[in-house]
């Protein structure tokens, strides 16, 4: 062996201290043992690389982060290359390098089996579960078909049967796209961006396809990545689409335009579900205008209409597509953001408490200055949407406690 075990303990001691320092991933000791044990092995008989498959399984079972895993192997590689003697032959050099290329490999191809195992069950939870209990059949059928073919794809991954790609063209996602989609989508920025990923989608398989059969494993899960996110992405906008269709069957507020409360909680339980799947964020603001009765009393109960259709103008012009906004009663609105962190939520907050504190209403030739405030929470499903409401209006009553026109969380 060129490096020797005391130079390898000193490797895998700094090695220690790289992982405490960098990784935010858990990691036990005894995983760096198990690697320092294989590697050993392996710089003596090459054979050994493909147990590092092993690894990679355990890793991803372990939900330690690929990047990570394969910053340690990338960080032993400079180390062992750095330890080697002076006088060593510069092909010696290069037979390491290609030996941790290797290593590097077997491990991305035990994570990517894993990894495609859990995310073939999430599909087929997704399929079974969610979509077609929260979807209509005019936008689950393209959407499943789909997941279908991505999951076909994944098979192929951990079984080695063969995989047909179709064209994005010709495959019935891009069928119902050119026909009926383009005729239920109205919003032309929505249905660009789901043609666009849609392209994407057919291409990223077809690469991914493409190392898969050459066996570039590494390479392999960050285009998977890529995939599942661009379906993540789909599966949003066709939550939008059909949160849309189904608020017709919600009676809308008949002053301002907006949902009612009737429909609040049936619209968080569907994010809840979808933000289970893909851990992505969901916040709430309750909202409500300062000093709402003077309004009233001062200018009378239209210029108080006025006022609110004001107000929820100016949180539209706040917000994006794909969040929704309840009239809960009198001046109160609640706000729900899907895909939106507490951080997120809080700018978002103070962009509608300054928009609308700078511009006041023009009533009957009279400006009428209105300000309100706020409440805001990040909210996870399972969580009860009485508890819900109940902290956030805490928040909400903080705020005009503490002076009004404020942003509480």
């Amino acid at each position: 062996m060129v490096i020797t075990e005391e130079k390898i303990d000193v490797i895998f001691s700094r090695l220690l201290t790289y992982v405490e320092k960098k990784f935010k991933s858990f990691l036990c000791k005894e995983s760096l043992f198990q690697i320092k044990d294989l590697l050993t092995q392996t710089l003596k008989d090459k054979n050994k690389v493909k147990s590092f498959e092993e690894i990679g399984l355990f890793f991803a079972e372990s939900d330690v982060i690929f990047v990570e895993a394969v910053s340690l192997f990338d960080f032993l590689r400079k180390n062992f290359i750095a330890h080697l003697p002076n006088n060593i032959d510069l092909r010696e050099a290069k037979r390491v390098e290609r030996l941790f290329e290797d290593i590097v490999n077997s491990f991305s191809k035990g994570y990517v089996e894993s990894y495609t195992k859990r995310e073939i069950n999430n599909l087929t939870f997704l399929e079974n579960h969610i979509i077609p209990s929260e979807m209509i059949y005019q936008l689950s059928r393209p959407l499943k078909s789909h997941i279908e073919y991505l999951r076909n794809f994944l098979y192929s991954i951990i079984t080695d049967r063969d995989f047909d790609s179709v064209d994005y063209k010709s495959c019935e996602f891009g069928i119902w796209l050119k026909e009926e989609g383009k005729q239920l989508i109205e919003e032309e920025i929505i249905f660009k961006n789901i043609k666009f990923l849609h392209k994407n989608f057919h291409n990223l398989i077809e690469i991914a396809q493409s190392y898969k059969n050459q066996g570039f494993y590494k390479e392999l899960f960050f285009i998977l990545n890529e995939i599942e996110n661009i379906l993540l992405q789909n599966i949003n906008n066709f939550s939008y689409l059909n949160t849309k269709l189904l608020a017709l069957e919600f009676a809308k507020d008949p002053l301002t335009g907006v949902l009612t409360r009737r429909g609040f909680n049936v619209i968080l339980q569907k994010h809840f579900e979808i933000s289970e799947l893909t851990r992505l964020p969901i916040s709430i603001i309750i909202a409500d205008i300062d000093f709402f009765k003077k309004i009233n009393d001062t200018y009378g109960h239209l210029a108080g209409d006025e006022a609110l259709k004001h107000f929820v103008k100016i949180i539209k012009q706040n917000l994006r597509k794909s969040d929704y906004i309840f009239r809960f009663g009198g001046e109160e609105f609640i706000i729900l953001l899907p895909n939106t962190t507490l951080e997120e939520a809080i700018v978002i907050a103070e962009k509608i408490r300054e928009t609308l504190e700078k511009t006041p209403l023009i009533y009957n030739g009279k400006e009428i200055k209105i300000t309100a405030s706020f409440g805001v929470k990040e909210v996870h499903p399972g969580e009860p949407v009485d508890r819900i409401i109940e902290d956030v209006d805490k928040k909400l009553y903080k705020a005009k406690e503490s002076g009004r026109n404020k942003v509480i969380y």
